[in-house]
């Protein structure tokens, strides 16, 4: 079973950037991995692996066989549990998610192996295309994001909940005034990323509300809009993050916007290559939400 345990390596390879990583992953020394990648890379007849600088990156052959291992590690873990009277499910499965969803994510996570100890699950964090991208390909199992109509083609998409979009400001500026327009004329604007779906709605909202704000900055993630709005640097339009408890905020303000404004959509986009694990997650999320 060399050539299995060859796979599992140049999975762990793949997934944690470096030879020395998926040694201790993989219970080898970074030689033995060297040696087994090299050996593999013999089988093949080509490059797998980019080795330039200390972080290896696939090379394009190397991206295009992932899918392929997965499938073959995932077939012969089913089938080492086919004979067996245990339901117990094994294996591996890497998970994507956006950042503002990554606790909810772990979160679910852990209750899921309470019950599946065996399962080893990864989780990576990465901007949104290159998530949907990695799923399409195979080289990750599922992720949980905000997605475009056009990345759910072949792929198995389920909504799980929706954040409304807000105006964010502090405190202390919530004091003094609470107009959303008011605030969004008179204090430095704060803009979400406007090449996201979000983004592009938040400008939506804007065009509707006839309001062309004093934009000082522009940030890639929520979490640091609302870190900067809680600073009173400004206010800004961002969702309304689900997993946070706002009753515990109090140096940020969440104003609602005029009814029809649209809320972004998380959901759980999947490859199905595992379609045994994959499905266990979702009903996990799914289960979650209901609580």
């Amino acid at each position: 079973m060399n050539s299995l345990r060859f796979l599992r390596t140049f999975l762990a390879v793949s997934e944690y950037g470096s030879m020395a990583a998926a040694a201790s992953r993989v219970s080898l020394t970074q030689a033995a991995v060297g040696q087994q990648m090299r050996a593999l890379e013999e089988e093949f007849r080509r490059p797998l692996f980019d080795r330039a600088g200390r972080v290896v990156r696939l090379t394009p052959a190397g991206h295009a066989l992932l899918p392929y291992v997965r499938r073959i590690l995932s077939t012969y873990e089913e089938m080492l549990g086919a004979g067996s009277d245990s339901q117990e499910i094994a294996g591996t499965m890497t998970v994507g998610t956006i950042k503002s969803s990554m606790s909810f994510l772990l979160e679910n996570i852990l209750a899921l192996k309470t019950r599946h100890p065996l399962l080893d699950v990864h989780v990576i964090h990465v901007p949104v295309p290159i998530l949907a991208a990695q799923v399409k390909i195979g080289e990750i199992d599922a992720a949980l994001l905000i997605v475009e109509d056009d990345m759910r083609r072949g792929l198995t998409w389920t909504p799980l909940f929706e954040e409304p979009l807000v105006l964010l400001a502090s405190s202390r500026s919530a004091s003094q005034q609470t107009d959303v327009k008011d605030l969004l004329r008179s204090k430095p604007f704060i803009r979400f990323n406007r090449i996201t779906r979000t983004g592009r709605e938040i400008e939506s909202v804007l065009r509707r509300l006839r309001v062309k704000p004093n934009e000082i900055l522009e940030v890639n993630t929520v979490e640091t809009v609302m870190d900067l709005v809680r600073q009173d640097v400004g206010v800004s339009l961002a969702p309304k993050l689900r997993h946070i408890d706002w009753t515990r905020e109090t140096s940020l303000i969440a104003l609602e916007l005029p009814k029809g404004t649209p809320a972004r959509q998380i959901g759980l986009l999947e490859n199905m290559l595992q379609p045994t694990k994959t499905t266990l997650l979702r009903e996990q999320l799914l289960r979650a939400l209901t609580k």
